[in-house]
């Protein structure tokens, strides 16, 4: 009696567990504005390689990456889908003429604030309405 009480226990945590889940999943999920990305285009002009990235990190609010020259930091605060960034600080490497355009160009992104949106695997970054910057999240 009490090895089927048990069963009948484990069976229906089972069920609940199973039920649980599924209506976690089916609802939409918050917008986490976290992760490491690779630039693609770069206010309309397409990127090659890795040279751009963002490595956001939600919990201490900061984005790190490789800057076309130079490594880069920035604070930021969130609130809904919109993003503020701290002053921008970098290593001083002086690089090619049109590398040091293309990281200038980069880092201006992070003077005012700007609208994100995540969707899947694709980080877009909207000034006033236009579209400035997309990135792929990519896994190490």
């Amino acid at each position: 009696m009490v090895v089927r009480f048990f069963i009948l226990l484990i069976s229906l945590g089972i069920a609940y567990s199973c039920n649980t889940t599924q209506e976690a999943t089916s609802q939409d999920e918050p917008v986490i504005f976290a992760g490491a990305f690779v630039v693609n285009t770069l206010y309309d002009r397409p990127i090659q390689g890795a040279d751009l990235n963002l490595k956001i990190n939600d919990r201490v609010s900061k984005i790190s990456g490789f800057s076309g020259c130079n490594t880069y930091s920035v604070g930021f605060t969130k609130s809904n889908n919109t993003v503020t960034f701290s002053p921008a600080m970098g290593t001083k490497i002086l690089c090619d003429k049109e590398a040091m355009k293309k990281e200038r160009q980069f880092l201006n992104i992070f003077a005012s604030p700007k609208e994100f949106i995540i969707k899947k695997d694709t980080l877009t970054l909207y000034d006033e309405g236009t579209e400035i910057l997309k990135a792929t999240r990519f896994i190490f």
